[in-house]
Parts: structure tokens; sequence; C-alpha cells
């Protein structure tokens, strides 16, 4: 879940050569976050083939000379919509989505960071949604909360619950079964847990504390373990996630590349990805799914873009997405059947900073 100049939208294509052995007639979407609106991309789901789709990028618009700065977007299961978090406006867009073209249209009133009792959120940078689509997170890193809003049939957010943090959010984590909410929370170098229950947020016991910091945190889908990178340490963390979400020591730490900021299991939980923003790599392990210790994969290597900050497993599990920050692009990997990652040799190339990504399904 960041080099070129962009061309314009209508002559824009970028190739994705994935090779993919089985064959489907659908059609994909792919968005993603700039401070220049959101771009969006038409992707062939077999050979990743993608092309920018007219009209990107897609705009929140304020005033006839200004815009939104989108920080984060998510897609909804039922591919019907896409909602962005406008972090200089403090509100949160819902987008229509046109299920011929993927082009996106702003569905009105804008959804603004404020209670019925008064309680403001500020700088909304990041997102999550459960699988049901039933509940968006918003993580606000200004005034360090996390704000829960129910899914209506139509669409529209009608807001829950929220829950303090000590500091800003940098990501924000859900189980499967989205009864369980992780934060990584870097300037304590701390992990928040909460239990989700029809919206409403319950800490779970006591922020954990990380040595080596805390980046964007990966979880094992059955819900057995959480793994933290510890960027100082160049390490990464694996926890056992108990019956009650709570975290208690697991197998260790484990080696990574260096400076590792964000964690990725894949669809079974049998390999995870690490993504090192100073090596410009990703790290491969292969996963003990009983006890959840790593073991190093050495037979590839995955480099990335400059500062990787975020990966992406998309909905098919057949590829994984990178966002580089520094280098303005997304680089895509397919994932073999060993686990290992090979580079496809093409990139989502942008000529502004990624900030998220998010396809539907």
């Amino acid at each position: 879940m960041r080099a070129g100049r962009l061309m314009p939208a209508a002559a824009f294509v970028v190739v994705l050569a994935m090779a993919i052995g089985c064959s489907s007639s659908r059609v994909r979407f792919a968005y993603v976050a700039t401070g220049q609106g959101i771009y969006a991309f038409r992707m062939n789901p077999n050979t990743g083939q993608a092309t920018m789709i007219y009209g990107s990028p897609f705009l929140t618009e304020l005033a006839p000379s200004t815009s939104a700065s989108p920080s984060s977007v998510v897609v909804h299961p039922s591919n019907d919509f896409l909602y962005a978090a406008n972090q200089n406006t403090n509100s949160i867009s819902t987008f229509k989505i046109n299920s011929t073209t993927g082009a996106l249209t702003e569905v009105l009133p804008r959804t603004p960071l404020v209670t019925n009792s008064g309680g403001v959120g500020l700088s909304p940078a990041v997102m999550a949604m459960d699988s049901d689509g039933k509940y968006l997170f918003v993580g606000n890193q200004i005034t360090n909360d996390v704000w829960v809003y129910s899914i209506g049939s139509g669409g529209g957010l009608t807001f829950v619950s929220s829950a303090q943090l000590g500091a800003s959010p940098a990501g924000l984590t859900l189980s499967a079964s989205g009864g369980l909410l992780y934060v990584p929370v870097p300037t304590f170098s701390a992990v928040y847990v909460f239990s989700v229950s029809s919206g409403m947020l319950t800490p779970v016991g006591s922020p954990i504390v990380v040595n080596g910091g805390v980046g964007h945190l990966g979880i094992d889908p059955g819900g057995k373990f959480l793994y933290v990178p510890n960027p100082s340490l160049n390490t990464v963390t694996v926890f056992l996630i108990q019956p009650d979400g709570s975290l208690s020591a697991g197998p260790g730490l484990f080696a990574t590349g260096t400076s590792p900021i964000a964690a990725a299991a894949n669809a079974t939980g049998a390999f995870v990805y690490v993504a090192n923003s100073a090596s410009t790599d990703l790290s491969q392990f292969q996963v003990n799914t009983t006890t959840g210790a790593l073991t190093a994969i050495t037979t590839s290597v995955a480099g990335t873009g400059t500062n990787p900050e975020s990966i992406l497993i998309d909905p098919d599990a057949k590829f994984v997405f990178v966002i580089n920050e520094q280098s303005n692009s997304v680089t895509e990997f397919t994932i073999n059947t060993n686990g290992t990652l090979a580079t496809t040799g093409n990139a989502l190339q942008l000529s502004v900073v990624p900030r998220s990504l998010s396809l539907t399904k």
C-alpha cells in the first residue's frame, strides 16, 4: 500500500509487462494520490498493461484556481466508490467510479472532519477500510487521532467514533476480519492496538514500545503475526497476535536491507516482503507459519525506485507494487510460485510524488 516527465493524459501510456498464465476479460483500475490530484490507470489484470485514463489527474475542486491535495486513497470493495483524504482541507472526498472508463466524479458534499459535538480532526494523512466496506478509518497527523466512519449503501460517510494517540500515526493496519486495528507511531517507536466493534475503537492494553523504530506494519492474513520494520536497526520484528489482539514477543528480529520502512505479507501468509528505504530494495522472507520465524530468500534481489515508502499487494495477489517517493514512481513485481519477486522492468512513472495507491478488485 512514491525519471521522467509525465506526458499529457490523452497521450500517456505506461506498459507494465506482467506475464500471467491465466486469462480474464475483466478490467481493473488503479488510482494514485499525488499533490496534483488523483491519477487513474486502466489495467489489464493478466498482462499488467496500464493506460492512463483520460481526465487524469482528477481533482477535488475548492475554487476555480485551487484544488485539494489528496494524501491517501481507498477503493471501496464494491468498486463503485473511491475515498480521498484531503490533508490540506481536513475533509474526505467521495468519488464515483465509472465502471466502464474508470473516470472519477466527485459526489458532493464532502465530509468535513468535524463532529456534531464540536470535535475536529486535522491533517488526515492515512486511511484504511475493512474488507466488507462497512467502515473507513482515517488517521489524522496534527490532532494525533484515528476517526472511524460508517459507509452507507450510497457511499455516504457517518462519523462513528475516534481514538486518541500520543503522536502522529504513520499508517493504519487492519486484521483480515476487521476486528483489530494496529497503528504505528514513530515518535514514540510504539504500536497502538485497538479492538473494533461496530466501528467503535477500544484500546487493547498499553502501546507496545518497539526497539529500533516502527514503519508501516505488515500483518499475517491468518491473524497470527504482526511484522514491524525497525528503520534504525535494519531489522523487522515479528510479534505474536493473541486472541484479544494484544501483542506478545515472537521469534525475534530478522535482518533486512538498510532503513526498512514498510512490510507486507502475501495472501497465504507464507511470504513477507520489506521495503528498505536507504538500500532501495525489497527484503524477501519465507515464513514459518507455525512460529512466525523468517528465513531470508536470497535467490533474487528486488530493486525498487529511490526512497521506497510503502508496499501494496494487489487483490489478486499476483503483483506487488512499491511506492517510491524520491523517484516519483510506482514499481511493480510479479510473485513467483516460490515466493520470490521478479521485476517487470516497468513502472508507473509520474512527475510528482505518489503518496498512496489503491486498486479495484
